[in-house]
């Protein structure tokens, strides 16, 4: 065999020796010879010697390595295929030799090939300087770990890289840099790589010590030293600087450049969303694209994500790509009349929190399109809403000047609708264009206008069909009640005169104070003492009316303004008593002095209704406790007439008149007269001996008439259908449906079925019909003509109107035989 080679392998090398050394050898395996040059042998061996045994050659392999050249040795000898490899040999002349390996098959039991020494590392202080200069370099960072990923070293450019020192974290996992923008099971896979293949290779969202997240490029790789333990090596570089490489690449579910979900996991993320999506509540998904201004494009997309996850209260946000974001919002709603009016607020509230954010992330947003799609309306699936969103947003490339659009039309119409709505009644404040009108509050007992309550009116808008209650409902909405009370105040008092030089100097005014605001009540009442006082207006003269669902806390402060503006003369009302909940705080804390009773209780109120127990039950506790009482809503002569008899001080309602502004309440009296009032206290029908009675559905059961009649209250049962008396019920009637086991320990299951029995099952029929108009003096006749008991009084409608029992008939008989 040949002895020196050149490079190439080609003819002997003369002169001095290369740098590149190539060598032959060859190996027979019957023999178990190495046969090799004896410059080879000197290197390697410290000896000159051409026939070596093998393994005198293995033995200088590191252990690991030993079993990777057996395995290309065996490789070449099965596939006849020569191969290239590379190891170190421990040598006598040096530290070690990293050498390339070229071995081809000779026959079936013998190899031959070269040997070339790459690296010759002759010292220890030399492989120390070689590893420092490694290790310790100006470009990534290296950390090394044992087989739990605990820190071991790191070097000093990965300081800087984490902002950790070497001392801080040593004995620390690894997982101290998880960024938890990646999935665990992204971690799963990755350390799986590790172990299957000895390393792994990509990029990655770390922390550092501040908590702020940066993107790295990371390999880690697995060593085995042969000594029994395992160590990770990892290498590492900052990509914050160099953003653009980063633009529309994903890694583990995670946008590398924005830090946000790319689409298919915030698809995960929103599927998720929607299956915890509660009773009440929906989701609402806008994809947006902001408008970003040349330069540095990749640092202000990261801008626009990282102030949308960091700053905003979006349940979930992902990286669309395209420089398109997607995020989930949650609205709230009670019925589908506030779908539209919540949806609009979600929306609202998210563009309002970008007001804080810097400017170029601010007029992003701003400059920016959006798209919406809501759940459950216009998709039904995570990747509907997604999808849609998307569809609506490309629309608004069309040339329209529009920057929202809404994938449902009519959604989005009513939002249009909504933004109409706000510009309206944000222009009429500024303007002060806010109309007042009136509507007269009837003293009973004085028969007469008392006082007015001051109500507000909106401009006409003829590209708006809209109502003051909506209206309203938007200044709630956008925080302006407070300015708008303010205005119909302001307003109000300086009518004052005018009113009560028309209907006389005894007028006063009772105005709307609205908690349905940010503003605390304090600022309220010294805003309103205040404009009395600018006004020179007698307190006295002032009501301010509270609506009762909004109740104020008592605290000092609130309680002692209360106290000077009730001081002063000024009275306080609480309007729709009794739909709020605290209604009996309020009765407990004393802070007013008018209650208002709600219309909802005085609307078709009857002698035998649960209203007139109700009506009549605040009356009395409201007289007990020194209250006066306004009834609101009255717009019937029977409610009027109830009412009254009942002890109400004051009536409302368009009984009397309808809120009016100034100029037409020329022709409101003002209440009934003084003989209309006579001519009901001398109404002389059957109408007023109508006992109370609780209504029944035909298909309630024996279980709740049982209740009902048990409590003593009722003779008689009407069982009403459409508003018509189909029968009755009474206690006879009901005991023949009962048995002696029911209701008792011994109750058979064949006894339990009956309490389920229906009314219409029990019920008689009615015998004696009468109008509800019949009068008093034909209650002799009808007893003489034995006309059945209860007597069924109808209006000329046929509806029902209430029970006339056997006890009432006899009581009226006998007062009128005692006083004739």
């Amino acid at each position: 065999m040949s002895a020196l080679k050149t490079e190439d392998g080609q003819g002997q090398q003369t002169g001095p020796k290369r740098k590149f050394a190539v060598y032959d050898w060859c190996l027979d395996l019957k023999t178990q010879t190495l046969r090799c040059d004896s410059e080879v042998s000197m290197m390697l061996f410290g000896r000159q010697d051409e026939g070596l045994s093998a393994k005198s050659f293995f033995e200088l392999l590191p252990n690991t390595q030993r079993s990777v050249i057996k395995r290309v040795f065996q490789t070449v000898l099965e596939s006849d295929k020569p191969q290239y490899t590379h190891c170190c040999l421990m040598a006598k002349t040096a530290l070690f030799f990293y050498v390339d390996l070229y071995i081809e098959r000779v026959s079936s039991h013998e190899l031959k090939g070269t040997l070339s020494p790459c690296l010759n590392i002759s010292s220890s202080h030399e492989m120390a300087e070689i590893f420092y200069s490694v290790f310790e370099n100006d470009h990534h960072g290296i950390v090394v770990t044992d087989s739990e990923t605990r820190i071991l070293a790191c070097n000093h450019y990965f300081e800087v890289l984490t902002g950790y020192l070497r001392n801080e974290i040593v004995g620390l996992k690894t997982r101290v840099f998880n960024s938890d923008r990646h999935s665990s099971a992204y971690y799963q896979q990755l350390w799986s790589q590790v172990e299957q293949q000895g390393y792994w290779s990509g990029t990655l969202l770390s922390r550092r010590a501040d908590g702020s997240v940066f993107p790295q490029d990371l390999t880690i790789h697995k060593i085995n030293p042969g000594n029994g333990e395992t160590y990770y090596l990892g290498f590492s570089a900052d990509l914050s600087l160099e953003l653009s490489r980063l633009e529309d690449s994903a890694s583990g579910g995670i946008d590398l450049l924005t830090q946000l979900p790319d689409k298919n996991r915030f698809i995960e993320q929103l599927s998720q969303l929607c299956q915890q999506a509660e009773m009440g509540k929906s989701l609402v998904v806008l994809a947006i694209q902001p408008h970003f201004t040349s330069g540095n494009l990749p640092e202000k997309k990261r801008q626009f994500a990282s102030y949308l996850r960091d700053n905003t209260e979006v349940l979930t946000c992902g990286y669309l790509g395209h420089d398109c974001f997607a995020l989930c919002l949650d609205f709230a709603y009670q019925d589908n009349r506030q779908v539209v009016t919540n949806i609009g607020r979600a929306i609202t509230k998210l563009l309002q929190s970008f007001q804080h954010a810097q400017v170029s992330v601010a007029r992003a947003l701003k400059e920016g399109v959006t798209g919406v799609s809501v759940l459950s309306a216009d998709a039904s699936t995570p990747n509907q809403l997604v999808s849609h969103a998307y569809q609506a947003l490309l629309e608004l490339h069309s040339g329209h000047a529009r920057r929202i659009n809404f994938y449902d039309r009519d959604i989005h119409r009513q939002i249009e609708r909504k933004k109409q709505l706000e510009e309206h009644v944000l222009t009429a404040l500024r303007n002060g264009n806010v109309e007042i009108y009136f509507q007269p509050i009837v003293d009973l007992k004085k028969q007469r206008i008392d006082k007015f309550e001051a109500l507000c009116r909106f401009p006409e808008n003829a590209d708006l069909e809209t109502n003051t209650q909506e209206l309203v409902a938007v200044v709630e909405e956008l925080d302006k009640v407070v300015e708008l009370d303010d205005l119909v105040l302001l307003n109000s008092l300086k009518l004052l005169p005018q009113l009560q030089q028309r209907f006389g100097e005894h007028i006063k005014l009772s105005v709307n104070r609205s908690l349905k605001t940010t503003t605390n009540l304090s600022s309220i009442l010294e805003r309103a003492a205040m404009l009395l006082d600018t006004q020179h207006i007698n307190p006295s003269q002032i009501t301010f009316e509270f609506t009762e669902s909004a109740y104020f806390q008592n605290d000092e402060k609130n309680l002692e303004l209360l106290s000077a503006l009730r001081g002063a003369g000024v009275t306080i009302a609480v309007d729709d008593f009794g739909t709020g909940c605290a209604s009996f705080r309020y009765l407990k804390e004393r802070y007013f002095d008018i209650l208002k009773i709600d219309r909802a209780f005085i609307q078709d109120i009857t002698y035998q209704s649960r209203q007139y127990s109700i009506a009549m039950a605040l009356i009395q506790l409201a007289q007990h406790l020194g209250l006066e009482v306004i009834a609101e809503g009255v717009e019937t002569e029977l409610e009027l007439e109830i009412l009254t008899k009942l002890g109400a001080d004051y009536i409302q309602g368009y009984y009397f008149s309808k809120p009016l502004p100034l100029e037409e309440l020329e022709d409101v009296i003002g209440c009934f007269s003084i003989e209309q009032q006579a001519s009901m206290e001398n109404a002389d029908t059957l109408i007023q001996l109508v006992e109370p009675s609780q209504r029944i559905d035909p298909g309630e059961p024996l279980s709740l008439i049982y209740q009902y009649l048990s409590s003593g209250k009722f003779d008689y049962l009407p069982v009403i259908e459409s508003k018509e008396c189909v029968g009755y019920i009474d206690r006879n009637h009901m005991n023949l449906h009962l048995t002696p086991g029911m209701g008792t320990d011994w109750e058979s299951n064949k006894e339990s079925g009956y309490w389920h029995k229906p009314a219409n099952r029990i019920m008689s029929p009615v015998i004696t019909v009468l109008p509800d108009q019949t009068a008093k003096s034909q209650i002799s006749q009808l007893v003489m003509k034995n006309a059945a008991f209860p007597w069924c009084l109808i209006d000329e409608h046929g509806h029902f109107k209430g029970f006339v029992g056997e006890k009432a008939v006899m009581a009226y008989l006998a007062n009128n035989t005692q006083m004739a």
